[in-house]
Order: structure tokens, then sequence, then C-alpha cells
């Protein structure tokens, strides 16, 4: 009778000690839902995205994102070419902007939201698809072409697989740092 009710109780254990259902992985290249883009000046300055908050504004322009204590960037970011960058940088005190000054550089590195590093095709004559410029490079078979889309907080470049020197697809992927510098 005791090795029944052992057996019982050995048998209710198991039946309780399941393992919870795997979560499936997120898809290779997704990002995650809350990932703002990062911008990285030509002196190293990494600057993070401000919030969607009340922030501070300076005539009439949104404080966006945050650099350190006494600079931050405000008003939209504008991407010409599919290179070349120009923010507001805004100089900080407490909690007031006291001046702002716009800044135009040439993008050197992106890092994608997958931690993928792609680095300026440089100017000149390079491969184009569907009419679109090869801005930047990946590796031997990925690229980036095209202008860079800003979708709320977070940038779009259109990502390009390469076989050889024919293109083979692209799909959009998010951007987690815009880099006036090669991200090290």
């Amino acid at each position: 009778m005791k090795a029944k009710y052992l057996a019982i109780a050995s048998f209710i254990l198991a039946a309780g000690c399941v393992a919870p259902p795997q979560q499936p992985s997120p898809e290779a290249g997704t990002a995650p839902e809350d990932l703002a883009t990062a911008i990285v000046l030509p002196d190293g300055t990494k600057c993070n995205f401000a919030g969607r908050g009340a922030t501070l504004t300076y005539e009439d322009q949104r404080l966006n994102y945050t650099c350190s204590d006494t600079l931050g960037l405000i008003g939209d970011v504008a991407i010409a070419n599919g290179t070349d960058i120009t923010v507001t940088t805004a100089t900080l005190e407490g909690a007031n902007i006291t001046g702002s000054e716009p800044l135009t550089f040439t993008l050197q590195a992106i890092e994608l939201a997958d931690g993928t590093v792609c680095l300026n095709a440089g100017q000149g004559a390079t491969l184009a698809y569907e009419g679109k410029r090869l801005n930047f490079t990946c590796n031997d078979d990925l690229v980036l072409v095209g202008d860079i889309v800003q979708s709320e907080e977070t940038f779009i470049a259109e990502k390009a697989v390469l076989e050889g020197t024919d293109f083979v697809s692209s799909d959009p992927f998010e951007i987690q740092i815009l880099g006036g510098t090669t991200l090290n």
C-alpha cells in the first residue's frame, strides 16, 4: 500500500514539474520593440534618444537626443545622399538650453540592430540596386543601399544581399547606431 501511494505521489510531482513552454526566439535581424537609434558625433560623443515625454525646447525645437550633461541635439535629424547627416547641437546648462548650432558630417559607420557594423563605401562610382546607390559595406555579401529613413525614433536602412556583384535580395532593417566615426 505504501508503495502505491509513493508511486502516485511521484506521478503527481513529475506531472507538476513540467518546464514552461519555450518562447520562440526572435528572428535574426529583428530589433527589440523599444529600439531607438543612437547618433555618434565625429568627436566620438554618443547621443541617445531622449524619449517621447515632456522635454526641453529651444526656439520651438524639441530636445530629442541627450549627449552629455552639457550637450544635446534638438529638432529634426536630416540625412542626405544616404551618408551626410545634419543635426542641431544644443548647449545645455542645467535645465536650460542656452544656444544651438547646426552640425553636418558624413556617416562613417552604421551599426544595425543585430550588431552588424557597416562602413561607408566612399564617394564616387559604386554599385547600384534598383537605382539606389550602395552607400555602406557590411561584409563581402551584405551592403546598405539608398537613403536612410526615419521612423519615429528609429532610423532604417535598406539591407541588400550580394552574390558577387549581383543583388540577390533587399529588406528594410533597423539601425542601432549612426556613427560619425568608426564604431570600435
